[in-house]
């Protein structure tokens, strides 16, 4: 049960709240991330609407990466402590290669991960036994192909091949764990406090999933342009390992009845360490073993539309769907049989998002954009935690495009995310028990800085 309650909990928080990506290339990241009616050529059209790589013709190369710079702390409700946020900036990378075999028809293939997260939190921190310190990762690659069926009327399509991996780290609570020979009592029967350190755990995994992406865009007019995308939902079965580290420091009394089986003096005070140390053993309740689980990425739905105002001037507006849903509850499944397998209950629900941008060709080298987003949170008020305390958020975003020359061009974005506070927790409820907003403890800020840089080639 320990093993269980030493992963659970990390586990389904890390993969259940909002954690989509959605800045693939910084001209639409300067826009606020519209790109569905209008994308960039940059060959991001393959993340924003597969449909959009018809039409070009010639190769085209472009590479970036945005640079996401999270702050944010917990204010503990009980006794005013504020513990930040020590997340290191985290590079998503991005990278297109395109080729336009004639104004209809075109093929690429894109590197992009729409779906990821970091969280790192000091191991002091008292949701630690969250989990303090994690990362997820969903790489694409995605084969595309594009056709204009018709000079109004372009569609594309692109195979998903998904590597996924997972890292989590969270501290083990002594206090929950069963004293050895005592028939099932815990350690805090013999007065160990709650959140008492005894172990570090480490669970990583890797996962390959398989998905679809397809894009229908739209030009009524000259200046109008409208479109459609959606992208599949991915399974990863993740297999991996948990490793268990001693991280107990606490000492018993002298007189306990756990020095004599042990062959310690009974007079003299009992380190933890000496009754945990037989645990970490191959049969032990700490005994390193292997260890899957299932996470399904959501499938997603954004529409746009595109209005170009001026021969300079385009305004751009787009919603966007993703159905996180899909994550209701996390199996765990564990190589020992003497360790029982576990359901996480998460409920999330759908986000939504409204992003509006323009994009303003100041000459024919610079170009000028802005945008303004705003979506919904995909956890419910009982499963915000350390691993990402996701909520409501406001962004925006400014950017700039200069051609170097006919052949070289260069994308910046910056972008400011601003959440709503959200009340969360650090701790988990009893047992196998489903949580709820009473264990809420607390306050959780959170923002974020990113700056994202591509720069493409054309020949």
């Amino acid at each position: 049960m320990l093993v269980a309650a030493a992963i659970t909990g990390g586990a389904g928080t890390a993969t259940a709240q909002g954690f989509a990506v959605n800045e693939h290339g910084s001209c639409a990241m300067g826009r606020s991330g519209t790109g569905v009616a209008a994308p960039c050529r940059d060959g991001s059209a393959m993340f924003f609407n597969p449909a959009g790589l018809a039409g070009s013709i010639g190769w085209t190369f472009s590479g970036g990466v945005t640079l996401i710079a999270a702050g944010g702390s917990f204010t503990d409700d009980l006794t005013g402590t504020v513990t930040d946020l020590a997340n290191d900036p985290i590079p998503v990378p991005h990278g297109y290669l395109s080729y336009g075999i004639n104004d209809r028809f075109a093929a690429g293939v894109g590197v992009f991960v729409p779906y990821g997260l970091g969280t790192k939190w000091p191991d002091t921190f008292e949701g630690r036994f969250n989990g303090y310190d994690n990362d997820l990762k969903s790489i694409y690659v995605q084969p595309t192909l594009a056709y204009q069926v018709h000079p109004k009327v372009s569609v594309g399509a692109g195979f998903d091949l998904v590597f996924g991996s997972v890292k989590l780290t969270q501290r083990v609570d002594l206090s929950e764990f069963p004293v050895p020979g005592l028939g099932g009592l815990t350690f805090a029967s013999l007065g160990i406090p709650f959140h008492t350190d005894a172990a570090d755990a480490q669970l990583n995994g890797s996962a390959t999933g398989f998905g679809g992406h397809v894009g229908v865009l739209l030009q009524p007019t000259d200046r109008v342009s409208v479109g459609v995308r959606y992208m599949t939902r991915v399974k990863l079965d993740y297999s991996g390992t948990v490793d268990f580290e001693p991280a107990a420091t606490a000492v018993l009394p002298p007189g306990n009845p756990l020095a004599g089986p042990l062959g310690l003096d009974p007079t003299q005070p009992l380190p933890l360490s000496a009754v945990l140390d037989g645990q970490f053993a191959a049969t032990g309740a700490f005994a390193d073993q292997g260890v899957k689980t299932a996470i399904t990425l959501p499938d997603q739905l954004a529409a746009g539309i595109a209005f170009r105002a001026t021969d300079a001037l385009t305004v751009l507006a787009d919603y966007q769907w993703i159905n996180f849903k899909t994550f209701d509850t996390l199996p765990i499944n564990f190589q020992k049989t003497t360790t029982p397998d576990r359901e996480v209950i998460e409920n999330y629900k759908a986000t939504h998002a409204a992003r509006f941008g323009f994009d303003w060709a100041t000459s024919d080298r610079l170009t000028l954009r802005a945008g303004y987003l705003y979506h919904t949170a995909a956890a419910p008020p009982q499963t915000v935690t350390p691993l990402l305390p996701e909520g409501k958020r406001n962004e925006l975003t400014v950017g700039l495009g200069y051609a170097v020359s006919r052949a070289v061009r260069a994308d910046l974005a910056y972008q400011y995310i601003r959440q709503q506070d959200r009340r969360g927790r650090v701790r988990e409820g009893p047992g196998a028990q489903a949580p709820t907003e009473a264990l809420n403890s607390g306050l959780y800020e959170f923002f974020a800085h990113l700056v994202g840089a591509t720069f493409t080639v054309s020949f």
